[in-house]
């Protein structure tokens, strides 16, 4: 839309109504993917959550490692 909105106002001469409409449907278009760029949690949130998911892989690697030795005895 911002490529469309340059095109109509640097090509000739531009209603100002129209250049605004387009202007203002770019900025609708830009709005929605900004806020889709922001995390949706706090990062202590998504820190924690990665500890525990970490803390998690640990627990189920810890028995198939103990199986593997005991039955190599």
């Amino acid at each position: 839309m911002l490529a469309v909105f340059l095109i109509y106002v640097f090509k000739g001469p531009a209603e100002p109504l129209i250049a605004c409409g387009i202007f203002v449907s770019f900025l609708a278009c830009l709005a929605p993917a900004l806020l889709l760029l922001k995390p949706f949690e706090p990062p202590e949130e998504l820190r924690r959550r990665r500890e525990e998911a970490r803390r998690e892989r640990e627990e189920r690697r810890r028995p198939s490692d103990e199986s593997h030795r005991g039955s190599g005895s």
